[in-house]
């Protein structure tokens, strides 16, 4: 009688063991994607590209001081500007979150960065007269947000991976132009590409075919303009 007391004491004890193990190993993970999420956020993306490319050979003929423009230009028009309508409009309880996880929130917010990305286009174009073929990916990168736009009319798509599928075209775009082949660089973003789209669906935030149709539309209107400019 003990030892089948012994028994279930034990078999009990493992249980809550296990449980408690799974518990934080799912809240860990559950923090680790959100971080992701966070740290690769889609207002992020156009300045982390801008910053690789003004190191690669398209750039390094323009003064430091023009390349500091291009990264600050950059965060203004893609990362800052675009995230103060979404502030106004969480402060006012119309947005759940810096996410815009809800679609039907997402049409004003996405309206708003793509005239922000317009004018950055514009900007990097006739102000720091930089490379034709650039400044067409930055309004490839504008047409990705209003496709996401009448998208997210009727289905909601995953910026995340529209902003990642933009930045991996965006380095690939340039590498092509420049004949250069860095395949362990390749290899590298194509893995945080696939870890960020494991984190939006390990969140639930979407879909396989909602994250594989954000990169598509991300990487086609991006790279595309490649080819003719």
């Amino acid at each position: 009688m003990n030892m089948e007391t012994n028994n279930n004491d034990k078999s009990t004890n493992f249980k809550s063991h296990f449980g408690k193990f799974r518990w934080l190993k799912g809240n860990l993970g559950g923090l680790f994607f959100k971080i992701i999420s966070l740290v690769f956020q889609p207002l992020l993306m156009p300045t982390y590209a801008m910053i690789l490319l003004i190191n690669t050979d398209v750039f390094l003929m323009y003064p430091l001081l023009w390349r500091w423009i291009a990264v600050i230009g950059t965060a203004l028009f893609t990362g800052v500007l675009p995230a103060i309508p979404i502030y106004i409009l969480m402060r006012k309880g119309e947005v759940s979150d810096l996410f815009i996880s809800k679609k039907e929130e997402r049409t004003m917010p996405y309206l708003f960065t793509f005239m922000a990305y317009i004018f950055w286009a514009l900007f990097m174009w006739r102000t720091l007269q930089i490379p034709n073929f650039i400044a067409g990916m930055g309004m490839g990168s504008a047409v990705s947000i209003l496709i996401a736009v009448f998208v997210n009319i009727k289905w909601k798509i995953s910026a995340h991976a529209a902003a990642m599928g933009g930045f991996c075209a965006a380095i690939f775009g340039v590498c092509y132009r420049m004949a250069l082949n860095p395949v362990w660089f390749f290899v590298s973003i194509l893995f945080v590409s696939a870890l960020v789209a494991l984190a939006r669906l390990e969140l639930k935030a979407h879909t396989p075919g909602q994250v594989l149709a954000g990169f598509a539309i991300g990487f086609t209107t991006v790279f595309t303009p490649c080819f003719f400019f």
